[in-house]
């Protein structure tokens, strides 16, 4: 009688085990996962604030500064498409795309006001 008892406990504890096991796996693989995303895209970010600095630093330089740029650095590339807004004068539209390492993707876009000293920088 007492093999039955041990037989039967152990059959019930076993499968209540693993599955503990493998919901403990299933979590941790997908919290290191998410901090990983997380981290790229925070790497992304910083990266993709980089060209905007790059930008404003050649419209800086050059007033009338309109079209297409690329940015490539060993961690990012940028597009930049700067453009006037229209129906105003001395403000810019910024917009980067930028893709970072594991075709991590970020769109920014920013409006720059050139009339004033120092620029001011907006979000859109």
């Amino acid at each position: 009688m007492k093999g039955y008892v041990a037989l039967t406990t152990i059959l019930i504890l076993v499968p209540l085990l693993l599955l503990t096991g493998f919901n403990s796996v299933y979590r941790s693989l997908t919290t290191l996962l998410v901090g990983t995303m997380n981290y790229n895209y925070q790497v992304l970010n910083i990266d993709t604030q980089t060209c905007l600095e790059e930008s404003v630093y050649r419209i800086k330089k050059d007033h009338n500064l309109v079209g297409d740029i690329q940015i490539n650095t060993e961690s990012i590339t940028c597009d930049v498409n700067i453009s006037n807004k229209v129906g105003f004068s001395g403000i810019k539209i910024l917009e980067i795309s930028a893709v970072g390492t594991n075709d991590v993707k970020l769109l920014l876009r920013k409006e720059l006001d050139i009339n004033v000293n120092p620029f001011e920088l907006t979000n859109l």
